[in-house]
């Protein structure tokens, strides 16, 4: 992720409409900067090859694959670029699919406008965007009964409970004291001994193995925000810019 300057975001949406919709609410938010609006996978990876962007806000149902498929597409080759899905199918198998693909979070087309600006900030930031009730799910509905191949050091434990309480990237390596760059070090072996593909991957896992609880996961995006119109409904928000 950029450390400095405007956050630098592609948008991927087979609805030209409301791509254009998502495009004019970015560029009229403060320090976010839409480098490329696209509208299937094969055209989003030539755009990711030549802007490498810091986020990545995907529809799941593209044309030719899917949000989580681009998401897989990212992770190998572009792994500091957030993927951010948005879909108007909140099915479980969908939720599942993302989780697993290395998105850090999957949004439903009824948030508002402001919500998903706020949720762009947040990707960039390293969150996790997925809401507790989210998680549970996944829980629920795996029936996974893995083991850590490799125990979890001291560090790797405080990282991967900072990560179930919702904290970002810069937030997390200040509380350790460690440069973001360590963290994310320390993140990738997570990962690795929990098998997972994503930060929200590790957490469930994480749950299910009684490393940690999602007691301390504050951060909920259930409720669609009050100050805008839904991301699927006809008014879009008036740009500050041109």
């Amino acid at each position: 992720m950029s450390e400095t300057g405007p956050i630098r975001v592609v948008i991927v949406d087979d609805e030209r409409l409301f791509a254009e919709l998502l495009r004019v609410a970015l560029r009229g938010a403060e320090g976010i900067e839409v480098l490329a609006v696209v509208h299937d996978v094969k055209s989003a990876i030539a755009a990711l090859n030549e802007h490498r962007p810091d986020v990545v806000l995907a529809d799941y149902h593209l044309p030719d694959g899917t949000g989580a498929d681009l998401a897989r597409a990212v992770r190998g080759t572009l792994p500091e670029t957030a993927v951010l899905v948005l879909t108007a199918d909140p099915s479980g198998v969908t939720l599942n699919d993302v989780a697993r693909s290395g998105a850090v979070g999957h949004l439903t087309k009824e948030r508002g406008f402001a919500e998903v600006v706020e949720s762009v900030r947040a990707a960039a930031s390293g969150e996790i965007l997925f809401a507790p009730s989210e998680l549970q799910r996944l829980l629920l509905e795996s029936a996974a009964t893995r083991k850590v191949v490799e125990p979890l050091t001291t560090r790797e434990l405080e990282v991967l409970r900072l990560l179930a309480g919702g904290t970002s990237t810069t937030a997390a390596a200040e509380s350790l004291g460690i440069s973001t760059a360590t963290l994310r070090a320390h993140v990738q072996a997570v990962l690795r001994k929990l098998g997972a593909h994503s930060r929200l991957e590790a957490v469930a896992e994480a749950a299910r193995l009684g490393l940690v609880t999602l007691e301390s996961w504050t951060r909920d995006r259930t409720t669609p925000s009050r100050g805008g119109e839904a991301v699927g409904g006809q008014r879009p928000p008036s740009p500050e810019r041109p």
